[in-house]
């Protein structure tokens, strides 16, 4: 892994978004962050690279300061010798317990014993394998070329598949004044970008492969990320989750035909139908359905609450969907990545979630993988012994 020396002007933005200043905005703010924290000219500073090892003149893309995008990307947002960070995506032990998940369960390969053979699981098969070179991600999910249900290349994909680095904003009114993730109101005549910098409509993260035509979803989150996420310290999701993925995951919300997505999701899936909505408040535990509406949310099943103005959210919110609220894709799986394959915020493969892998006897695993793949839950404690899919929380069939 090639270490970055950081400049007094990004150790400057790092100090920025630990929010120790009050009156000047974090590295990105809601939009373009300053160019030479991510691009260099000469990639040179007195005379020497700015990358250790490398070389004067050599740059990685549109003279980014990494070899490709999302290694500009980790070279902030990866821990690095040891450090740890709020913003940080990847660390070297699943530290970072966040609601997008680390990158970390990318290198991992897992075997267990299943009656008389042997499984493996592999970290590709995890979630979103990002391509960044300095930090040894090159090699593309070999059992997908593009994106399910869609066509975007898997051997393209990076932070900035996802994320627009330059924070551009559409149909925006004024100029960006801070970030739009954390359910802020905008000055006057001023506007808040977009939901932890994702691409809006139009935004083009792999030119003529494939433009965005839903826009960026509406959600909150906590100002310095929770570490483990909880069920009073999350992202609260408004609307247009599921939408949005379908940018590049199309056909999981096109209507019938074989082999498309079939589970509704998105802003026509309310949880009012069957009174689905009461059931998730109601459930606890498998066999335990004490609960109420009140203290009834469950960071591991999150769910849309239909609101598109975002100082209605709270990320420290308990409260249960009502039958206006809806289930989107990151009801069941993670933005970036998990422990679990497909990127699941639960093990999709084992009846008892007791039985879930990794655990720490795992070939592969390092102690402390089996509680973190469940971010700091003991699924005995948390649940009971015999808990069952957490599928169970809308349609309680255990």
């Amino acid at each position: 892994m090639k270490t970055i020396k950081i400049s007094l002007a990004v150790m400057a933005a790092f100090l920025l978004s630990l929010g120790l200043s009050a009156t000047v905005s974090a590295f990105h703010g809601g939009g373009v962050a300053h160019c030479d924290g991510c691009h260099t000219m000469h990639n040179s500073e007195n005379g020497e690279s700015i990358i250790e090892g490398g070389v004067v003149g050599v740059t990685g893309d549109a003279l980014t300061i990494g070899a490709d995008p999302g290694s500009t990307c980790l070279s902030c947002h990866a821990d690095h010798n040891g450090s740890r960070g709020s913003y940080h995506v990847l660390s070297d032990d699943g530290y970072y317990q966040t609601p997008g998940g680390d990158f970390y369960w990318l290198t991992k390969t897992f075997s267990y014993p299943v009656r008389s053979s042997t499984r493996t699981r592999h970290g590709y098969n995890f979630g979103h394998t990002i391509i960044a070179q300095d930090f040894g991600f090159v090699n593309p999910d070999p059992d997908l070329a593009q994106a399910p249900g869609g066509t975007f290349p898997s051997a393209l994909l990076t932070c900035s598949s996802c994320h627009d680095p330059h924070g551009v904003k559409a149909n925006r009114t004024g100029p960006i004044a801070g970030s739009g993730s954390y359910g802020d109101a905008p000055p006057p005549g001023a506007d808040l970008g977009n939901y932890r910098l994702l691409g809006d409509v139009g935004y083009r993260p792999a030119s003529g492969i494939v433009t965005f035509t839903n826009p960026a979803p509406i959600a909150t989150t906590t100002r310095i990320a929770p570490n483990p996420e909880s069920d009073d310290n999350h992202t609260d999701y408004g609307w247009g989750m599921s939408e949005w993925c379908s940018n590049c995951h199309t056909a999981f919300l096109a209507p019938g035909g074989a082999g498309q997505h079939k589970h509704p999701a998105g802003n026509t899936s309310g949880l009012g139908a069957a009174g689905i909505f009461n059931n998730y408040n109601s459930y606890v535990a498998t066999g335990d359905f004490s609960g109420n509406a009140a203290t009834s949310y469950l960071s591991l099943v999150p769910f849309e609450r239909q609101v598109k103005d975002p100082t209605l959210l709270s990320s420290t919110s308990t409260q249960g969907p009502d039958g206006g609220s809806n289930v989107m894709c990151l009801s069941c799986h993670r933005a970036h990545i998990s422990a679990f394959p497909n990127s699941g915020r639960w093990d999709f493969e084992t009846e008892l979630l007791v039985e879930s892998h990794p655990m720490d006897t795992d070939t592969g695993a390092i102690a402390g993988d089996q509680l973190a793949s469940y971010y700091g839950r003991d699924i005995a404690v948390a649940f009971n012994p015999e808990q069952r899919s957490l599928c169970n929380k809308c349609h309680l069939k255990d």
